[in-house]
């Protein structure tokens, strides 16, 4: 009787521990993205809004901290503004998020991202290899303009100069394709887009133009 009254407390107090046990979650590695004061990187975009329609721009992105951009481009780039975000190394400000850990998939910490600023319609998800301190990829669910509906984007990232950088994002958005007299837009059209970075410049000297230009921002 000793015996079973022995198994019973050591199960439960394992069961406890068990229960006790917090998971750490990889904060760190979203805080190294604080590292980076500022970035240039090359980008082209892709729109499809008509079946076989395809609309290519191609622009240079410069970043300065803490949430200063400039686009340096020809074209008229359309973006949804969280799509946007996710370049900036702000965005992963652990202060900014609740956090909710989805356990482990293809050996991948997943961390849902949620802000704390009520205002913000859009959470995050990402997939982290804790060991190797990257994030791999992400999927960012927001919405835009009046609609209710939630849209997705897909977030690639890979290891350029010991950060983890996005360098493919797609996904779906809307187009404004009629306006009122005043401005207003009367109607949407859904389509798809992709962003495509290559070439980053991180931490460097920008021209004084480029310096001017994202102290106007």
């Amino acid at each position: 009787m000793k015996k079973n009254i022995f198994l019973l407390i050591l199960f439960l107090f394992s069961a406890y521990n068990l229960m006790a046990i917090d998971v750490v979650l990889p904060l760190d590695i979203l805080e190294k993205q604080q590292e980076i004061k500022n970035f240039r990187v090359e980008v082209v975009l892709e729109i499809c809004t008509y079946a076989g329609q395809n609309s290519e721009f191609f622009f240079t992105y410069y970043y300065e901290e803490p949430d200063k951009i400039y686009l340096e481009t020809d074209d008229f780039v359309l973006l949804p503004k969280e799509a946007l975000k996710t370049l900036q190394p702000a965005f992963f400000q652990a202060d900014k998020y609740s956090f909710n850990y989805l356990g482990k998939e293809e050996g991948l910490d997943i961390l849902e991202l949620i802000p704390l600023d009520k205002g913000e319609r859009y959470r995050l998800l990402l997939a982290i290899d804790s060991g190797n301190s990257q994030i791999r990829s992400g999927e960012l669910f927001f919405q835009m303009a009046d609609y209710q509906e939630e849209f997705n984007a897909q977030i690639f990232f890979a290891e350029i100069g010991g950060y983890s950088l996005p360098v493919y994002i797609e996904g779906i958005l809307v187009v404004p394709t009629k306006f009122a007299l005043g401005g207003e837009v009367k109607e949407y059209r859904e389509g798809s887009f992709s962003l495509k970075l290559k070439d980053y410049a991180i931490n460097i000297d920008f021209p004084a133009n480029i310096r001017k230009r994202l102290s106007g921002n």
